[in-house]
């Protein structure tokens, strides 16, 4: 055994309050710092994420400029490194200190320091957690091993260390634990920044998070202010990825060559991990870009498939993925939101994909000629045009190699990079270089499957695990068909000793976990876009067997053969009129979970994560999100009997009718949005489970969050499959065909339409606040579909009433507010329009709901400045726009910035309203909002005329009369006045001529050429 010299770490000092600190910066699974205010998953430079992370986790301390130039840039010489340090310091100082905010970092010509409890910083507070005597909190600050996917030695080091911190807070440790552990660069001398021949590490400079059960986790928004570059939307991931380099330069050539690849290869073999490095590096600037094809990518979006089969499924995931909302044809709106845009999509998990779903991606790259697609798939999709790159296992140890051949081969060095993460000492050395060997050879250099061996290297030596392997293959029963994938087919399958089972590497890891972990496991493979904490505190006894069951599982399963489970709910926040299922085996909600379960719950999830059976990741409502890897999802779920899983379906219906009822008034829309895929897979299935009063309870909680975030087609489809199964309440359908009938309207499919709303007055609906909605709805519907404007009045009178005596202040405030446009429209009584608008505004103020006030505020605005109010909305219209930013709503965001910018163009501040303008054009174009985009660019023109940008000006000006005919619909007589008036004011700028080439030049070019020209202007 190797001995190594300890000092004794000096006692950690308290963290700042995290409230009382003016940047919060956390490094413990991600780079991520927020002041309240603002979000930043990244910085403009590497350098200054890792200045920054150093700073923090030693707060108290100065910091020697000649250190950090050596920690930061070792290669560089003396003079240009403190340069660089120069450089990353203002820029870090651009960031964190404003104008008009607190100072926090202090200078001088020999050191650097945070000013004293300007920095919150986690891995601080994480450490002082530590010595408490509960492990609790100390689990909930560690949220993943520092800075993923850096790779400086002093990083390294103090990952390592922070790591076995974190699992000896799994094993258990004294009360006044002694931490030591080898000299930490923080307190010793600095040194350089070597890295591993095998590491090729991925790119920190994007953490986004989606939907999908293959990533990290799913994409926090990023703000388009800050992107110097392409829109990229890809997993991150907080490990390195080894032994790739070749593969990835061959297929980064092939897809600059080719605009369809497909990555083949065996469950685990890294194809989305691969496919996802690639698309990030196909983003980056390169030395040799002038010689690839195409153009530069400008949006990169990461599409998971996992449970997608049909079209309509397909096109719901690569909506959702593109945040695209709202109505009308989904192949319509992708193909408006990505044309003239050079997009990549990574289609991640397609081999699932129906031959019509398959068409529809072959319909999109024939129609979308700058759009690109990497699919990863276990079978091609054998389109026109489809390249295929097979994707090869690591290489492999020869027999008989020696010991450096060993530890530099890319297999074993991945198995000794995942080891340390559980034991940071793991090394390859001569008594363990021939098990190490012949055991990536038996797992056939699979990655996935190394992983998971390696995850049991904390209590197992190689040679230990070769064995216990090769044991639970020869005992192991035939698996499942579904699992089929996970075995090496062809003639090296078999008795074939070399040849590695993934199932078998699952099915140990499976049998090592506890049954708490895995009943946790199993049900969070029933969640296709993961859990947070508090849903899988929730989730944690989905499979706990019934009193009268003694626990024993089949097999290795996870439920029991017996009992029912029906998912109703009786509880306090139901809907209205809702009464519970007459199933006697329902399982009610249970509640929010209290502080004992979250705890224990995070326990169980950082045990799974240190099983490497479970990823990590943040969504982009800002919440940690956790989600098996696919292929133990799929052992998972074969293992269950379709009693317990129904039974687990209708618990976990229930928490989610639940987590619904506790929505705030101003639904979240990134929440709702990471949990839409949840949400509509349990939908789906509760028909055929008995649960369809629950699920339909579900979808009307839901109704206000509908409102913002449209319903997918494939939920539409699903919402009619259930109000068509029997035994529904009569009041729950009324309300759900009336519900139905206004979605499949805002679809655009009217002829969906009308028998839902037929169908919602046919119901008996005797519960008040249920009928209600139905004749809201049905007013709402017999006008917009008939423009019967006396049979909506009818059900106004009917329903105001009603919706004043049961306290629906929503319900009153659409009803007046539908009251308002039809005196406009029809009565042409603008001042009473103008008293019932003001009516449902103060409603709408009252229930609550940010998103109809911010609408009814903008209205009012805008109203004031088209009266000649410019200077007095201007507060208005900054606020609106911080609202939009903090509610992620793109389009508000992009309208109020829009909004701002062009009174302050009627105010003739020139600088200040091509400011907004130019936010107002990046929000809209980076959260691919085309109206707003198309608004922004048209309002910009003059002001870049007055500016003295004549030549852009007429550019955009002759690409907005081009783009909003095809875009937006028709110009009216304002819209031909402004081109008048532009056209007019560049022929004096420029002369006749000039200006006729430059509007020329403008319609002819492509939409994104056009925002890519304006943007450059800073």
């Amino acid at each position: 055994m190797l001995l190594e010299t300890v000092t004794a770490r000096p006692a950690t000092p308290a963290a700042p309050a995290a409230d009382a600190a003016v940047w919060r910066v956390r490094l413990l699974g991600g780079f991520v710092i927020d002041d309240g205010r603002h979000r930043l998953t990244r910085l403009r430079s590497r350098a200054a994420m890792a200045l920054l992370a150093r700073l923090a986790m030693g707060p108290r301390r100065d910091h020697a400029r000649d250190e950090l130039v050596a920690l930061l840039w070792p290669d560089a010489e003396e003079a240009a490194g403190r340069s660089r340090l120069r450089q990353t310091l203002s820029l870090l100082r651009a960031v964190l200190e404003p104008p008009g905010r607190p100072p926090v970092l202090l200078a001088d010509r020999r050191v650097l320091r945070a000013v004293p409890g300007a920095l919150w910083c986690d891995v601080v507070a994480f450490e002082q957690a530590w010595r408490n005597p509960s492990p609790t909190p100390a689990l909930a600050l560690y949220g993943g091993d520092l800075l993923p996917g850096f790779f400086d030695e002093w990083v390294v080091d103090e990952r390592q260390r922070l790591q076995a911190l974190a699992e000896r807070l799994g094993d258990g440790r004294a009360s006044a634990p002694d931490i030591r552990h080898p000299t930490s660069t923080l307190v010793g001398t600095p040194v350089g920044s070597a890295q591993s021949a095998h590491a090729a590490p991925s790119s920190p400079t994007a953490t986004t998070v989606t939907t999908g059960v293959n990533t990290a986790g799913t994409p926090s928004r990023q703000d388009p202010t800050l992107q110097g570059g392409p829109a990229v939307r890809l997993p991150h991931y907080p490990t390195r990825l080894i032994g790739a380099d070749v593969q990835a330069k061959r297929l980064l050539a092939l897809c600059e060559a080719e605009r369809l690849v497909s990555v083949l290869g065996p469950g685990g073999a890294g194809k989305t991990r691969l496919a996802v490095e690639v698309a990030r590096r196909a983003c980056q600037p390169r030395a040799d870009a002038a010689a690839a094809s195409g153009p530069p990518i400008d949006h990169a979006v990461f599409v998971p498939l996992v449970g997608a089969f049909g079209r309509s499924e397909l096109l719901d995931r690569m909506r959702m993925a593109l945040r695209l909302e709202g109505a009308g044809d989904a192949i319509d709106q992708l193909e408006s939101a990505l044309d003239g845009r050079a997009t990549l999509l990574v289609l991640d998990n397609a081999e699932q994909l129906q031959p019509d779903a398959v068409q529809a991606v072959a319909g999109l790259l024939e129609q979308l000629p700058l759009l690109r697609c990497i699919v990863t798939t276990r079978r091609a999709l054998d389109l026109d045009g489809e390249h295929r790159f097979e994707l090869l296992s690591l290489a492999l140890p020869a027999e008989g190699e020696g010991l450096d051949a060993v530890a530099e081969n890319d297999a074993v060095a991945l198995f000794v990079d995942r080891a340390r993460a559980h034991r940071p000492d793991f090394h390859v050395g001569p008594g363990n270089q021939a098990a190490l060997a012949a055991l990536v050879r038996w797992l056939d250099g699979l990655p996935l499957a190394i992983e998971l061996a390696a995850s049991q290297s904390r209590t197992l030596d190689p040679g230990e695990l070769l064995a216990l392997l090769q044991a639970a293959r020869a005992a192991h029963a035939a698996p499942a068909a579904s699992l089929a994938f996970l075995a090496r087919r062809g003639t090296r399958s078999g008795a074939d000793p070399r040849q590695a089972s993934m199932l078998d590497v699952i099915a140990w890891s499976w049998h090592l976990l506890t049954p708490p972990q895995r009943r946790l496991l199993a049900g969070l493979c029933l969640l296709p876009a993961g859990a947070t904490l508090q849903t899988a505190a929730a989730v944690v006894h989905a499979f706990d067997p019934p009193a009268q069951d003694d626990g024993a599982l089949p097999r290795t399963g996870v439920g029991p053969e017996a009992g029912t489970g029906a998912g109703s709910d009786a509880g306090q926040g139901a809907v209205p009129g809702a009464c519970p299922d007459a199933d006697p085996g329902a399982v009610p909600g249970a509640g929010a979970p209290s502080a004992q379960e979250l705890a224990a719950t995070q326990t169980l999830l950082h045990q799974l994560q240190g099983s490497s059976v479970l990823r990590s990741g943040i969504g982009q409502d800002g919440q940690r999100r956790y989600m098996p890897l696919e292929p133990v999802r799929e052992f998972a779920l074969s293992q269950l009997l379709p009693a317990a899983l129904r039974r687990a379906r209708g618990r976990l219906l229930a928490w989610l009718l639940d987590w619904a009822r506790a929505l705030p008034a101003t639904p979240p829309l990134p929440t709702v949005r990471e949990e839409l895929p949840n949400l509509l897979q349990a939908l789906a299935h509760a028909p055929g489970d008995g649960d369809g009063n629950a699920a339909l309870r579900l979808v009307l909680v839901l109704q206000s969050s509908w409102g913002e975030i449209a319903l997918p087609h494939s939920g539409l489809e699903v919402l009619d499959r259930l109000l068509a199964s029997p035994g529904l309440d009569d009041a729950l359908a009324a309300a759900g065909h009336a519900m139905a009938a206004w979605c499949w309207y805002e679809a655009g499919q009217q002829d969906a339409a009308r028998p839902h709303l037929q169908a919602a007055f046919a119901r008996p609906c005797s519960d008040p606040e249920l009928r209600v909605m139905v004749l809201s709805r049905g007013a709402r519907m017999h006008w917009r579909l008939d423009r019967d404007d006396r049979a909506a009045r009818a059900l106004i009178a009917q329903a105001l009433p009603l919706a004043r005596a049961v306290g629906r202040l929503n319900s009153e405030a659409s009803l007046l507010s539908l009251q308002a446009h039809l005196c406009t429209v029809v009565d042409r009584d603008h001042a009473q329009a103008s008293r019932l608008s003001a009516q449902a505004l103060a409603l709408w103020q009252r229930s609550g709901n940010r998103h109809l006030i911010n609408a009814g505020r903008y209205n009012v605005a805008v109203a004031r400045s088209r009266a000649g109010g410019w200077a007095e909305v201007l507060d208005e219209f900054q606020s609106l726009a911080d609202e939009g930013l903090q509610l992620q709503d793109w389009d508000l965001a992009s309208g109020a910035f829009e909004a701002r910018g062009t009174a302050l163009l009627a105010l003739r501040r020139w600088d200040e309203a091509m400011a907004d303008l130019h936010r107002s054009l990046a929000v809209g174009w980076d959260g691919l909002q085309m109206v707003a985009t198309m608004y922004a660019l048209w309002n910009v023109a003059p002001v870049l005329a007055r500016l003295g940008h004549a030549e852009l000006a007429a550019e955009t000006m002759g690409l907005c009369e081009v783009q909003w005919a095809t875009r937006c619909g028709a110009l009216d007589p304002s819209d031909q006045r402004d081109l008048k008036r532009i056209r007019r004011f560049v022929r004096v700028l420029l002369g006749p001529e000039a200006a006729l080439k430059a509007w020329q030049r403008g319609a002819r070019q492509p939409l994104a050429d056009g925002v890519r020209a304006v943007l450059a202007l800073r």
